[in-house]
């Protein structure tokens, strides 16, 4: 009964990393090894990455011990699902600058309180920055300094294809981040009509963008 209740709680990560593990443990001759060598270093890689995060957001949350809600203030069980769902995807994240940015949302969380009325926006910053690119961060965080409508054509960016910013403010509209202006349509011409659009920042973007993305 016990192991069935303790199997049920593993996460889908848990669950596919024992998999990946049983399928090298299965190699003849080296099998074992393998699985030891890559499962020992990723843990230990992960640990370290949670450890630093913690470390460097201990020291730099010093200067804002006036600004922190009281505890009482914080819906517990809210804050902890938060918690886990944060601690891993710091574990997973390889990219510093993704980090960085994890702290700025674990800062304003803890001065910002989370409650019954804002936990799902809190978990879909959470989540959709755990998702987003660095080129995707990088984009919103030009057009909350530039608010007027932007053409698509007009973004770029050194030794980025335009068509992968293409793509990249299509995914960030898809987020509820940006609003798009109505393209002027060209039938004809060899004109690509995605580079016709306009988009700016939206409420909700500045929103996320001030609480994950604002680092300074």
């Amino acid at each position: 009964m016990v192991d069935s209740e303790e199997n049920e709680q593993l996460s889908s990560i848990e669950k596919r990393d024992l998999v990946i593990q049983a399928g090298m443990q299965a190699i003849p001759y080296i099998g074992g090894t393998l699985a030891s060598l890559y499962f020992g270093k990723k843990q230990e890689l992960r640990f370290k990455r949670l450890e630093t995060f913690y470390k460097e957001v201990a020291e730099e949350i010093s200067d804002l011990e006036d600004k922190l809600a009281p505890s009482e203030t914080y819906d517990k069980e809210a804050l902890t699902a938060i918690i886990e769902e944060l601690n891993e995807k710091i574990e997973r994240e390889q990219v510093q600058e993704k980090r960085e940015y994890f702290k700025s949302y674990l800062k304003n969380t803890l001065i910002n309180p989370i409650k019954q009325g804002n936990y799902d926006e809190r978990r879909f910053f959470l989540d959709t920055l755990g998702s987003m690119s660095l080129l995707e961060c990088e984009l919103l965080g030009s057009f909350n300094k530039n608010t007027e409508p932007t053409g698509v054509s007009q973004i770029q960016k050194s030794g980025v294809d335009q068509y992968a910013i293409v793509g990249a403010v299509g995914r960030v509209k898809t987020y509820g981040f940006l609003i798009s202006g109505q393209p002027r349509i060209i039938i004809g011409g060899g004109q690509d009509n995605s580079l016709l659009e306009t988009v700016k920042i939206s409420d909700f973007g500045k929103r996320f963008f001030e609480f994950c993305l604002k680092t300074d």
